[in-house]
């Protein structure tokens, strides 16, 4: 998907759209914005934008944008050369910065506001879009459960434990896993985990599976499923081996 640019220096220039979270390089300038920041609905909430060379300035203007996209819709212009406000965007959207240093503020968050944002930056040599995603809601701790392996699968000399995190915000929550009170570092266990999933109800899902071989799990006592998130009190769930109707 392409945009045209209508606020650059060659207005004929077009930018193609990079879902890129966290850190963009191309050519000679790098773009580099947080991957996620999370906001109660009412609070205020700063989104940062910060390029490894100064962005354009010309005609007392920085040529650095941003865009606001809904629900994978299409992106909308909401700040152009840095301050100005887009037509019709609310006066809490207010964009400030310099040089190579940008940011977005939100001012009384709204639940509409829930949105994937981008800062695009204007460069003799290239331009950059990266994005936040931006979550608004209140703290929620997920609800764990473990789920032990297979009966089938451990007949074929493995095992593989999931453990389901369900209705938890915001979106940054991580899972570790601990066997017998400590964490599982052997060589021939692996861990994975899927990205947060976004529910219809704000709310994220994730999971994270623990394979080892099943040889070692009849060996194991119990195994923990521990989720952290900032300064919240870390949750667990723990699952032990006898209780299961296989082992």
């Amino acid at each position: 998907m392409t945009l045209t640019q209508t606020h650059s220096p060659n207005s004929s220039t077009l930018y193609t759209l990079h879902g890129i979270t966290g850190q963009q390089s191309r050519g000679q300038v790098t773009v580099t914005q947080p991957g996620a920041v999370s906001s109660a609905v009412g609070g205020s909430v700063s989104l940062s934008c910060r390029t490894s060379r100064d962005v354009y300035y010309g005609g007392r203007n920085h040529y650095l944008y941003w865009y606001q996209q809904r629900d994978g819709g299409t992106p909308k212009l909401i700040i152009y050369l840095a301050i100005n406000r887009q037509s019709g965007i609310p006066a809490r959207f207010t964009g400030s910065g310099s040089k190579s240093d940008f940011t977005l503020t939100i001012s009384g968050v709204q639940a509409e506001d829930a949105a994937v944002y981008y800062c695009q930056s204007y460069h003799y040599i290239n331009s950059q879009r990266v994005f936040t995603q931006l979550d608004v809601g209140s703290d929620v701790a997920p609800t764990l459960t473990v789920l032990p392996p297979s009966s089938e699968e451990l007949q074929q000399g493995k095992a593989t434990l999931m453990c389901l995190a369900n209705k938890g915000f915001p979106s940054d929550w991580s899972l570790a896993w601990k066997v017998d009170g400590s964490s599982s570092s052997s060589s021939s266990w692996e861990e994975s985990r899927s990205p947060g999933v976004l529910e219809k109800d704000g709310h994220y899902s994730w999971s994270s599976t623990l394979r080892l071989p099943a040889d070692q799990w009849r060996k194991v006592g119990s195994v923990t499923c521990e989720a952290t998130q900032g300064s919240q009190t870390p949750l667990s769930e723990t699952l032990r081996r006898d209780q299961c109707s296989q082992s």
